[in-house]
């Protein structure tokens, strides 16, 4: 029987090697080779025996005479030949941490491609992203046109770039990161970065087959312990309101009673160029939902029943939930209430985020996460944001964003996060019951003796938990144009904000008749200019959601859905012809009756045609429109008493 040794075959692929035997023949060997390398045919490469290509093997049938331990080398005759016909073979995934390879990981490749991530994602993946830089007089030698260490653009997660900056930008963006991980093995376009989600959880079903917890537990089932990082990168980089009237819509409840106030932002994302591939949260509009409020607390009333109707209004005007906004405002006189307000957070010497709304903060992103197609899970880490409106230093009002890391949302997802009961701004790690099984969880600090040690988190600085988000307003010079009516010079009664009975907003037909009369009020005949257009009345989202949800008469999503498309590509002559439909029509005519000096200047907001206008009149039982011919209504037969 023939002796079995090893083979070695060198290729731009790596190393592999062969079981040989001294029966086994030149054109075997060009087989195993096709096998070991699952190449379709031997005919696009050629083996040799020394590297510089000297010494060609044949194909003969005849036998070999290497040794053990031979090493010869594939030379490819074609440049895709490990790429064309064995595509994933040559997919490298590299992961933020260690993964084990196995057939998951074919079905984590076949579904890139049916995940569907945010447009801004898509767009900055197209963005090379690399950051230009200008020749050094004093560090470049060569010409214009070359280029050299000294001048060659840099990549996005440069740490030195970002350290230097003017602001230094403390956190890079997530798709810098993902860079930084596709960087960091060999720059193929193949390569693909496998992120995965963190789970503090415990496998209710092991396959090892022992009983659940309590009974029975062991290292597959069980969740690693966890290390409390600062995270490196942030998923959105910026958050921008479109204007400040909004926000003073919403601090008005704040002034009006003095209470805390909670609202969910709706806006858009898009690209940030203040850094590198960053992402920008745009806020356009601010929902209130129900709530207890009080002066030092908020609680939140589930379920909320118009929620799903806000989302369907935000999704046919292009807007989405992207955050949420709560007040933390102490006024210095706390006997008038007025005055400035108190600094007592966002600072190192206070606090950023208490454990309570860290814990809400990872429930909301938890519940809206962002979705990418490098995660097994198509998902991973949130785009939510959430805004703090407190005071500064000089005793002004101002607002921070921030973000919890995805180590927090692990937390808040498997319920092991707990606040204290003196120190708002520790955290607490519960203990592992009968009822839970709780990895252990950890944070780095330095002692006395400037030694890195480590601990337990309870409790826990919150501070490893918060990533902070620049946030403000559009600048003077910038050209924005709002999503609503916010900035309307005509609107001085702005329409009433959801949810506000108990500061005696009531949304119902008189503050709507109220609303309209704003409008009808204006001597557009004497005006140079149209003061107004037809977008100025519509455009407001606290508007839209009562049409939707008023008891008196209700407009469903398929009568909105012509004016939410006009709304959106701000189409006026679309806006326009809805408001001279049926449906808007009969809604004047209903607040006619609710304030009746309404109707002398009605007809400017109908944007029909004076003559048609004319040629009818309008019952004051029913508000049936009948002709001038008619004496009588003929819905209810009331004879017509207005003056020819």
């Amino acid at each position: 029987m023939s002796n079995i040794f090893i083979l070695r075959v060198q290729s731009s692929e790596g190393t592999k090697r062969i079981d040989w035997t001294t029966q086994d023949t030149y054109k075997k060997l060009y087989e195993k080779v096709v096998d070991v390398f699952s190449l379709s045919s031997s005919d696009h490469f050629v083996l040799y025996r020394e590297q510089n290509k000297k010494s060609p093997i044949p194909r003969s049938p005849i036998k070999t005479n290497f040794r053990h331990g031979d090493i010869i080398y594939l030379v490819s005759e074609q440049d895709n030949l490990f790429s064309k016909e064995n595509s994933s073979s040559s997919l490298i995934i590299k992961s933020d941490k260690p993964i084990i390879k196995s057939s998951s990981q074919l079905n984590f490749l076949s579904k890139l491609l049916d995940i569907k991530e945010d447009d801004v994602d898509l767009q900055l993946e197209k963005i090379d992203g690399r950051i230009p830089r200008q020749q050094d007089p004093q560090l470049c030698r060569h010409n214009r046109h070359g280029k050299c260490l000294n001048c060659i653009p840099i990549e996005p997660y440069d740490e030195e770039y970002l350290k230097n900056h003017n602001p230094p930008i403390k956190h890079m963006s997530f798709q810098a990161y993902i860079r930084k991980l596709q960087n960091e093995t060999s720059g193929d376009r193949n390569t693909f970065s496998s992120l995965e989600n963190i789970s503090c959880s415990i496998k209710d079903q092991c396959s090892t087959g022992h009983a659940p917890w309590p009974k029975g537990v062991c290292t597959k089932c069980q969740p690693n312990p966890m290390t409390l990082m600062l995270q490196p990168y942030r998923h959105v980089d910026n958050i921008m309101f479109e204007n400040g009237n909004m926000v003073n819509r919403f601090l008005n409840y704040w002034r009006s009673a003095g209470h805390q106030r909670i609202g969910f932002l709706y806006g858009r994302y898009e690209v940030y160029d203040g850094v590198p591939l960053g992402v920008r949260a745009v806020v356009t509009a601010i929902y209130e939902p129900p709530q207890e409020t009080s002066k030092d607390s908020v609680e939140l009333i589930f379920p909320d029943l118009h929620e799903g109707i806000v989302d369907e209004l935000a999704d046919c005007l292009g807007i989405r939930r992207i955050g949420w906004i709560f007040t933390d405002l102490i006024p210095n006189d706390k006997r008038l209430g007025t005055g400035p307000v108190v600094h007592h957070r966002g600072n190192m010497n206070t606090l950023f985020l208490t454990a309570q709304e860290c814990i809400m903060a990872g429930w909301f992103q938890n519940k809206h996460l962002n979705r990418c197609k490098y995660s097994p899970d198509g998902h991973f880490g949130s785009k939510f944001v959430t805004v703090v409106v407190t005071g500064d230093a000089s005793g002004q009002i101002q607002f921070e964003g921030y973000q919890v890391s995805n180590q927090c949302m692990a937390l808040v997802k498997s319920d092991i996060l707990l606040p204290t009961y003196d120190a708002p701004e520790l955290g607490y790690i519960k203990e592992t019951s009968s009822e839970q099984y709780v990895p252990d969880v950890y944070y780095k600090e330095k002692d006395s003796y400037n030694n890195e040690i480590m601990k337990i988190a309870r409790p826990l600085p919150l501070e490893y938990l918060i990533i902070d988000i620049p946030t403000g307003f559009p600048t003077a010079n910038a050209q924005i144009q709002s999503t609503f009516n916010d900035n309307c010079s005509i609107i001085t009664t702005p329409f009433c904000v959801e949810n506000r009975t108990k500061i005696n907003e009531l949304q119902d037909m008189d503050t709507l008749a109220l609303y309209v009369q704003q409008f009808a009020e204006i001597d557009v005949k004497n005006s140079k200019s149209n003061p107004y257009k037809a977008t100025d009345i519509l455009a407001d989202l606290h508007l839209l959601l009562y049409l939707v949800v008023n008891d008196i008469f209700q407009f469903s999503m398929d009568q909105l859905n012509p004016l939410l498309n006009s709304l959106r590509t701000n189409d006026l002559k679309g806006v326009e012809t809805w408001m001279e439909g049926d449906h808007w029509q009969t809604l004047l005519q209903l607040l006619q009756i609710e304030l009746p000096s309404l109707s002398s200047s009605v007809n400017q907001l109908t944007h029909t045609d004076s003559e048609e206008q004319s040629s009818q009149w309008t019952c004051s039982q029913c508000t049936f429109l009948n002709n001038n011919s008619n004496q009588k209504c003929d819905m209810c037969s009331l004879e017509n008493n207005t003056s020819s």
